[in-house]
């Protein structure tokens, strides 16, 4: 039997959650739409699907409690579209899809640095609202920040 406790110096949620604000920055200092961009998305929404299985683990309580915030249908679609390529699981319908968006405004007619001209990652939701992925990692983190706090 497998004595696996942890990920190396990832060994609680508390863990976990400075993971995800590691992967937060990454999401942030990326180029919008860049492929460093879409690996730090991969990560951060894979870490917040996560966070609750530990906690469950850590904490007691149950992952569907852990989930319930505003964001966590979203987050466990996306992390697991993207863990499985494809997600066959019927519990998840918040997400249609996921793309890169070119900015409002074309660059080569407005200045990049007072309009949006740049291309980003977007998630499609099932009811058509489309949001932009650093605008949901920022809502998620937030949620996590105050969840899940550092320990002092």
């Amino acid at each position: 039997m497998s004595e696996l406790n942890g990920f190396f110096c990832l060994r609680t949620a508390y863990d976990l959650r400075t993971k995800l604000e590691v992967d937060y920055n990454r999401l942030r200092e990326s180029k919008p739409a860049s492929i460093e961009a879409q690996y730090a998305a991969l990560d951060f929404f894979v870490c917040a699907e996560h966070i609750p299985d530990w906690l469950t683990e850590t904490e007691g309580g149950s992952k569907t409690r852990y989930r319930s915030y505003p964001e966590g249908a979203i987050v466990s679609h996306i992390a697991n579209g993207a863990k499985h390529f494809r997600v066959k699981d019927t519990r998840h319908a918040a997400v249609k899809g996921t793309s890169t968006s070119n900015g409002i405004f074309d660059e080569k007619i407005f200045d990049p640095s007072i309009f949006d001209c740049a291309p980003r990652l977007v998630i499609e939701l099932e009811d058509g609202t489309v949001i932009d992925v650093l605008e949901l990692a920022t809502q998620v983190i937030s949620h996590w920040r105050i969840a899940l706090p550092e320990k002092q």
